[in-house]
């Protein structure tokens, strides 16, 4: 009887975790060889899981404006774990930002994967270290 029901249980934990598992690839969705670069005003930051994501507004020569949203590789655990000093707070609308990023892979989107990242002229970390220096010209 003990049997059956440790084999129940952990057969009901292996179905529960599987989902877990399951994760997509950056290099499905995002041009991982190339970057490209653009300048921006940010309207909305959600600094939420599965990934952080920022929504910003792009001017052309024209004054054309173009919605951008950009996910982040890191978690918001990961940015934590690696104490670069992210919060809910740290960009806001209205914000200037310079951004860094693997673009789409449909050349129509107006998404991509952040690799680096200005914010107010300073430049932001993803990765080790704490953030605050300011970018130089």
């Amino acid at each position: 009887m003990k049997l059956k029901l440790v084999s129940a249980v952990v057969l009901a934990l292996l179905l529960i975790s599987v989902p877990m598992f399951a994760h997509h690839g950056t290099s499905v969705t995002y041009q991982v060889d190339k970057t490209i670069s653009m300048s921006g005003t940010v309207t909305e930051f959600s600094f939420s899981y599965p990934h952080p994501q920022l929504y910003f507004d792009v001017k052309d020569a024209d004054g054309k404006v173009t919605h951008w949203g950009t996910e982040w590789g890191p978690t918001p655990l990961m940015l934590k774990n690696l104490n670069v000093g992210w919060t809910r707070d740290s960009v806001k609308p209205g914000d200037k930002v310079d951004i860094v990023c693997n673009p789409h892979k449909l050349a129509t989107a107006t998404a991509c994967l952040l690799k680096d990242l200005t914010v107010n002229g300073t430049k932001m970390k993803l990765s080790g270290g704490g953030n605050g220096k300011k970018k130089e010209d």
